[in-house]
């Protein structure tokens, strides 16, 4: 973590992963202007980090990032901030060093969120932690029935993640089996939602 997240924290954090703001959402090009997109990443980060702090089911919220630009912003959201580790050749290198670096600092969970779930509301984020009282891992899928849009974790580092791989839940799912551990898995179409390309764009024009 950088200098400003010295202090200890503790309880069930939330973790969010995200690009600059420039550089996300590519594949919505043949939609929006740069700046649009640059402008549709921001406003859909903004989004998550006031929902999961409205939600009260968290401690707080770890940003894991190497723009400037989105440490300032989450920094707004009075998120703790990490710079991507040097060394990280994955997305999942990313997620695991920021959630061992909150388990290092005595964090008792983990929540891991995508940054670009326009849907997501504070109920879904308390539906998303409260199985980890009765459960080690907590998965919620994408839309695409491949990919992992939230992750939770007692402790935070009980698994090493799989963000990055195509089948993202899948390995999720058969590395939490293979370790017996106790799963839950939740269905829930706002946390599902993401915004990848010019049709789930489109549909979120549409359902506002």
């Amino acid at each position: 973590m950088s200098r400003d997240a010295e202090r200890a924290v503790a309880g069930t954090w939330a973790v969010v992963p995200a690009k600059d703001f420039a550089r996300g959402k590519s594949r919505l090009s043949p939609a929006l202007s740069d700046e649009a997109r640059g402008a549709f990443a921001r406003e859909v980060f903004d989004h998550v980090l006031r929902v999961v702090t409205s939600s009260r089911a968290v401690s707080g919220i770890l940003v894991l990032t190497d723009a400037p630009v989105v440490a300032e912003a989450a920094r707004a959201h009075g998120a703790i901030v990490r710079s991507d580790p040097p060394s990280a050749a994955s997305l999942a290198d990313v997620v695991d060093a920021g959630l061992a670096d909150l388990a290092a600092r005595g964090a008792a969970a983990g929540l891991v969120l995508m940054a670009d779930l326009p849907m997501l509301l504070p109920d879904d984020v308390r539906a998303l932690v409260d199985p980890l009282g009765a459960h080690d891992v907590v998965l919620a899928r994408a839309c695409d029935g491949h990919h992992t849009n939230a992750l939770a974790l007692r402790p935070a580092t009980v698994l090493a993640t799989s963000f990055g791989h195509p089948r993202s839940f899948d390995a999720h799912v058969v590395a939490a089996r293979a370790a017996r551990l106790r799963i839950a898995l939740v269905d829930n179409d706002r946390v599902a939602f993401d915004v990848d390309g010019p049709d789930d764009h489109a549909r979120l024009v549409r359902a506002r």
